[in-house]
């Protein structure tokens, strides 16, 4: 069970009330930038554990949380009901979304110094329409010089293989984390790297 904390952050532009969060629980918010622009966050003030001042803090915003086993969280939209307009276009996004994550697990493993299993890294990619990759920024290191150039290369040479669709978000954020975890994959298994910043 989390131990309360004190917060005290005030109803902002959300990208700030985030950077206030992280500051205060020291833990690492991940996400699509874009998913921030034109959102304010709740103000939340007084004790709690950092899960809940978390769910305060994205009250209203369309957006949640979701927590990784080393304690970073990824945000990504509010599910749409099924049905909608809106709930067709993010099975649309979702289905898009796995393509993007098998296509890159196998960039991944087709370069031996990036085989997943080993290192957490976060990335993000912006996508042409034509399906292939038009830049990344990786964001952080994986651990040594060479691993971040090998990662880099396959990020560098990684395809879709399939149009985008209207609507979607950009840039992808995606995250890859160790094995140990339980949350990322190795080459040959079936769960994939996670790929955030819109409707999964």
């Amino acid at each position: 069970m989390s131990v309360p904390m004190s917060f005290d952050i005030p109803a902002q532009p959300l990208a700030s009330a985030l950077d206030r969060y992280g500051d205060a629980t020291g833990r690492e918010v991940l996400y699509n930038p874009a998913l921030a622009q034109g959102r304010t966050s709740e103000a939340v003030k007084g004790s709690f554990g950092p899960e809940l001042a978390l769910q305060l803090l994205l009250a209203g915003t369309g957006l949640a949380a979701r927590f990784l086993k080393d304690n970073s969280f990824v945000l990504v939209p509010v599910p749409v009901a099924a049905g909608s307009p809106e709930g067709s276009a993010a099975a649309l996004t979702r289905q898009y979304y796995g393509v993007v994550q098998a296509k890159l697990r196998d960039a991944l493993c087709r370069t031996n110094g990036a085989r997943p299993g080993s290192y957490r890294i976060a990335a993000l990619a912006w996508i042409a329409p034509s399906g292939a990759v038009a830049r990344f920024e990786r964001l952080g290191s994986a651990g040594t010089a060479e691993l971040d150039r090998d990662i880099d290369d396959a990020l560098r040479h990684f395809s879709v293989g399939a149009p985008v669709p209207p609507g979607f978000a950009q840039p992808v954020l995606i995250v890859v984390l160790p094995q140990a975890s339980g949350v990322t994959m190795s080459c040959g298994a079936t769960a994939l790297p996670k790929a955030a910043g819109g409707v999964r």
